[in-house]
């Protein structure tokens, strides 16, 4: 009796032993330690989240164009690009055994658009590597290598990823409004191969694996909202000129957001302080798009401004002179958001 006892104990021992077992997935088979998804975007069901990575200000490259090797130069063609700062999450996916590139990577744009954002640049590798209608580079790795500095992952950045003969690009953005940065997405999936497949990580040949990065930059520091009529009487009698970055427009839009008129309040006392004050009201913009549709929004921005001071606030028209100067006169440059957020601005300028 009593050794039955005891193997009944034992059986009872390795039956809540298999269940244990049972219970606790195996690594790679749940998510990262940590890991989260970004509040911006959802994840295709059943995906498993292999990296977590963020940083509080961090430079991501944001493609704009295919990455080409000159074989007669022996180096890489310029290529176009946005280097976005700010604060920078990175998550590398692998997705359901069923899912190809362009379901992994239509997903994140629908997401992404229903929210705002727009398309910068997509590609496609045609589904060879080495072929002519590669969109994103002419083989050999080339798009990963040159685009992806940050936070690289020695197994999938390095060879799972750049082994791939199927993958796609998407980089959107979604400009930022009311003193808030602009936000850059990229996503980059491709269908593994059977040289490169990764068992210990789940992932077998056709496995797609994606990397999402979001970069949230920084809103502008030195908006100068809060500028009263004096400190703008100062500026222009030392330079001749002031920058006003409390007049708001939407996005390629060339009528005021209810948001201007504090700054407007501040420009009305300005001129009522000094009747024989003339100014150029000079609109500026960066360099996103072509000069001359940024010139005629510029333009357009600056008479806006004209018509408001005139229509609202009692200033005789005679006195102001609008003029739209698309990116002709930076006060920053053009190649970070907070340079572009600073060459977004409405200028009063003395002209009598």
């Amino acid at each position: 009796m009593k050794k039955i006892i005891q193997y009944f104990m034992l059986w009872l021992g390795l039956a809540a032993s298999s269940v244990a077992i049972a219970q606790t997935k195996p690594e790679f088979e749940k998510d990262v330690k940590g890991g989260k998804d970004h509040p911006m975007l959802k994840r295709l069901e059943g995906s498993i989240m292999l990296k977590y990575a963020t940083k509080k200000f961090d430079s991501h490259q944001v493609a704009l164009e295919r990455v080409v090797f000159d074989y007669a130069e022996q180096k890489i063609k310029p290529w176009k690009k946005v280097m976005a700062e700010g604060a920078r999450t990175t998550l590398f996916y692998r997705e359901p055994k069923d899912a190809s590139t362009l379901e992994c990577v239509r997903s994140y744009e629908e997401e992404l658009k229903a929210k705002g954002f727009e398309t910068l640049f997509e590609g496609y590798s045609g589904g060879t590597a080495s072929s002519d209608s590669n969109q994103l580079d002419n083989g050999y790795g080339r798009f990963l290598a040159q685009v992806y500095q940050s936070e690289k992952d020695y197994g999938l950045q390095e060879y799972t990823l750049p082994g791939c003969e199927d993958f796609r690009y998407s980089a959107l953005k979604k400009t930022g409004e009311n003193g808030a940065g602009d936000v850059y997405v990229t996503i980059f999936a491709g269908a593994v191969t059977d040289s490169w497949k990764d068992p210990e990580k789940g992932i077998a040949a056709g496995t797609v694996v994606a990397r999402v990065d979001v970069i949230e930059t920084k809103a502008m520091q030195s908006r100068m909202v809060e500028v009263k009529a004096e400190e703008m009487e100062k500026q222009i009698n030392a330079t001749g000129r002031v920058a006003l970055y409390g007049i708001y427009f939407d996005f390629n839009k060339a009528t005021l957001k209810p948001e201007s008129d504090a700054a407007l309040q501040e420009v009305e006392k300005l001129l009522k302080a000094d009747q024989t004050l003339k100014l150029l009201v000079v609109g500026h913009t960066d360099n996103v798009g072509e000069f001359e549709l940024n010139r005629d929004l510029s333009n357009r921005r600056a008479a806006s401004v004209v018509e408001a001071l005139s229509s609202r606030y009692g200033i005789a028209s005679s006195r102001l002179f609008p003029f739209g100067c698309s990116f002709a006169s930076p006060a920053a440059p053009n190649t970070t958001d907070e340079g572009r957020g600073k060459n977004r601005r409405v200028e009063l300028v003395r002209w009598n």
